[in-house]
């Protein structure tokens, strides 16, 4: 019988691997070895019961109230969660159970979790458009409210163009209409505390009702981590459910969940300042991306970049060639659709010399595909 481990590993080697730096389609990195480790020591423990791993418990305990610290809010409660999309389907789900309403306001720049777990909980998404500068249309969203809105959905790090929404002014209008606020925070949320971003996006605004954020992006964690905080701590309550077979109680809405992603996310709490010097990495090559794709003829960026996703367009060539030509060229890129372009996520395991050879091949589809 062949090993099925060797099987594995042929499989794999076809992959592309994050160390190459060929990928800029993906938010996720290569984990800090800290944390992999952590995660390896943690394999085989689960965070629903604490009686057996207790100390998962109180990792959570504490990582959360890093977290609340570093959303200016010490006092929040919340869990580890597998992502962005769990936290946001149980974001609305607590906001449907507060208010008993049925709709849930969004940008059309909103990730599409939003709209799948207001399928999955019964509620009506309601888009709103965006504004000329790709952020949400805080006017238009205002005239969509109603009697019947349980929540409006604000990103803090768009997942096309990396952009943070106008959050403070949304909340003014959540706070208006007594209505929850949620911000998914899942990319931008472990950049924007550590490059001192000057606008007010997370608790320091009292409208904001809750926070996704996750750690498998930024913070450098091994898949899956995310993290959901809430301002109130009753707020979790209405979720609460008892596990009679375990004699304990849950609130989240997976039932066994990896105390791994626990104990990587707790190291990563304590690795700020390594971090800190991952992103300030990672922002630095962004301007350096932008500023030599701006130097390549037909192409144009699409927005100033904002966090480390550089996007651009061309009013010449498509961009479906552009994307294929690089491919053939063996990079991995990504499109955005309003506008229609070329996205690039730019993550700690991109070095300078990936930026320039990256530049170079750029620069070379582009004259192949303007010589047909």
């Amino acid at each position: 019988m062949e090993d099925p481990l060797k099987i594995l590993r042929e499989k794999r080697a076809k992959d592309f691997q994050y160390e190459s730096g060929r990928i800029f389609s993906s938010m996720c990195t290569v984990p800090l070895r800290e944390t992999l480790k952590a995660y390896i020591d943690f394999m085989e423990t689960n965070a629903l019961d604490p009686k057996i791993f207790p100390s998962v418990k109180e990792l959570e305990r504490e990582a959360v109230a890093e977290a609340g610290k570093l959303f200016s809010n010490p006092n929040a409660t919340g869990y580890i969660t597998s992502g962005g999309t769990e936290s946001n389907i149980v974001a609305l789900w607590i906001a449907r159970e507060l208010s008993g309403k049925k709709e849930v306001l969004a940008p059309v720049s909103v990730h599409y979790s939003v709209e799948k777990a207001c399928a999955l909980l019964g509620l009506k998404f309601i888009p709103t458009p965006l504004g000329e500068d790709h952020r949400a249309d805080v006017e238009a969203m205002k005239e969509k409210m109603g009697p019947k809105t349980a929540a409006i959905v604000g990103t803090a790090g768009t997942t096309s163009l990396g952009l943070v929404d106008p959050i403070e002014e949304m909340a003014g209008i959540a706070g208006d209409r007594k209505c929850f606020f949620h911000v998914d925070a899942s990319f931008g949320g472990f950049v924007l505390p550590l490059m001192n971003y000057p606008k007010k996006w997370d608790f320091t605004l009292p409208q904001v009702s809750s926070i996704a954020a996750d750690p498998h992006k930024m913070g450098m964690v091994p898949i899956p981590a995310g993290l959901l905080l809430f301002r109130r701590k009753r707020w979790l309550r209405v979720l609460e459910r008892n596990v009679a077979y375990l004699g304990t109680k849950t609130q989240t809405l997976l039932g066994t969940r990896p105390g791994a992603s626990v104990a990587a996310t707790w190291v990563a709490f304590k690795l700020l300042e390594k971090r800190k010097k991952a992103i300030e990495r990672c922002l630095e090559l962004t301007k350096k991306l932008a500023r030599g794709i701006q130097r390549i003829e037909t192409l144009d960026l699409i927005t100033k970049p904002e966090l480390n996703i550089v996007a651009f367009k061309s009013e010449v060539l498509k961009i479906q060639s552009i994307e294929k030509a690089l491919e053939r060229r063996g990079w991995i890129v990504s499109r955005t659709e309003l506008p229609a372009g070329i996205r690039l996520v730019i993550m700690p395991h991109h070095s300078p010399s990936h930026i320039r050879s990256f530049l170079r091949d750029l620069k070379e589809c582009v004259r192949e595909l303007l010589s047909r």
